[in-house]
């Protein structure tokens, strides 16, 4: 039985960036490509993820950075407004950044695991799983 991973856009970017969390990331990948679990990124996140390179790299390279991630066994997912209603829940509650909240509720409506290393998901308690990466 596979298990059901969501990566926020901190733990993408500690793969890409050869960050405390990198490996980790790498074995997780590595498991999806032999189909023993699936990884799934909101496009929010991945927007994110986009937005951040370019403002630490410049445009060209984060578009390159995005054309290697999207060749990884990753599911990006779609924010419905079941998805967002939840994300708005989670927000009204907990008072982390709303991009934050969808990954949240992404793990929370996937039955999956959150990999992380950003300590905002602490305030969830124990609402959500989260695999916590290594910290700087």
């Amino acid at each position: 039985m596979s298990r059901t991973y969501v990566l926020d856009a901190n733990a993408l970017l500690d793969f890409l960036e050869a960050g405390p969390g990198c490996q980790k990331v790498k074995e997780l990948l590595d498991s999806s490509l032999r189909q023993q679990s699936i990884i799934l990124v909101s496009v929010l996140n991945w927007a994110e993820i986009f937005y951040l390179l370019w403002q630490r790299r410049g445009e060209e390279m984060a578009r390159k950075a995005m054309t290697g991630l999207s060749q990884l066994p990753l599911e990006i997912v779609s924010v419905d407004v079941f998805l967002a209603l939840k994300g708005g829940e989670i927000k009204a509650l907990h008072k982390i950044p709303y991009v934050d909240c969808i990954a949240a509720a992404l793990a929370i409506l996937n039955h999956a695991i959150l990999v992380t290393s950003d300590r905002d998901f602490e305030k969830l308690g124990r609402r959500i799983q989260v695999l916590w990466l290594a910290r700087p």
